[in-house]
């Protein structure tokens, strides 16, 4: 018989792993390429093609974020994976959501990993395979569903006209109606995602209100973990308030 479930949807750069994954500049002057982290293209990306140090530098999708996408090096290993091993060899891999998503894993709670990246499903669930080879997680998750938003087939899917900002609310919005779907529409379920953006978290938050106001008997919750201390926020319903607001004058006034 289905019984209650607690969702937990995750992102994966710089919320469950830190991946050493680079980025790719080209100088369009030169044609040089320049790589770098993702902490160091997140400091700068907002200077390029403007006058000074980076005018003369882009990063144009296809090249710049080539390891972001399913691919091999010339190693012939897939870019995630390669990404997955170097950060457990190398250590400081745990991102603020690690401790989140192992638990989820150990609680045999379904999971859903929504990301900006490229990779399709299936190299995702290979990368994280890497985590339950090395013994950091006993069993691989119970998906509910897997989107590399910025995947075509999954633009496809869910809107080719979508931001990726767009992409990623329009996935949220999907895996609650996937888990839904599998566990009974029925029961009280709860929904939850952590970032550690506060943009993210706005983002997710926006998304879990949306699905708030039409699953109202459903509770959805934004763990914010970009402090020492995770937040979890529940998402309400503003009618919800409202209605609780005129009782209360109801009562008060008579």
């Amino acid at each position: 018989m289905p019984e209650r479930q607690s969702f937990y949807f995750f992102d994966i750069d710089e919320n469950v792993l830190h991946l050493p994954t680079r980025i790719h500049l080209l100088n369009t002057m030169t044609g040089e390429e320049k790589t770098l982290t993702q902490a160091e293209f997140d400091g700068i990306r907002g200077y390029l093609g403007i006058a000074g140090e980076w005018e003369d530098w882009a990063a144009p999708p296809e090249r710049a974020f080539r390891e972001f996408a399913d691919g091999k090096d010339r190693n012939g290993e897939e870019y995630l994976i390669r990404d997955i091993r170097r950060g457990l060899a190398e250590g400081g891999w745990k991102g603020p959501s690690w401790d989140i998503f192992k638990y989820a894993v150990l609680k045999h709670r379904p999971i859903a990993v929504i990301t900006a990246r490229q990779h399709s499903a299936e190299v995702i669930r290979a990368g994280i395979r890497e985590l339950k080879a090395a013994g950091e997680i006993p069993e691989e998750p119970d998906y509910v569903a897997i989107y590399g938003v910025s995947n075509l087939s999954v633009k496809k899917e869910l809107g080719a006209h979508l931001t990726t900002a767009g992409l990623k609310r329009a996935a949220i919005r999907a895996c609650v109606e996937t888990g839904l779907e599998r566990f009974g529409r029925d029961l009280p379920h709860s929904f939850g995602m952590s970032d550690d953006d506060p943009k993210n978290v706005d983002l997710i938050t926006s998304a879990m209100l949306e699905c708030k106001l039409d699953y109202p008997d459903k509770r959805f919750f934004v763990i914010s973990t970009n402090r020492r201390r995770h937040v979890k926020l529940e998402v309400l319903s503003p009618h919800k308030e409202e209605s609780k607001l005129r009782a209360a004058e109801e009562d008060y006034y008579g």
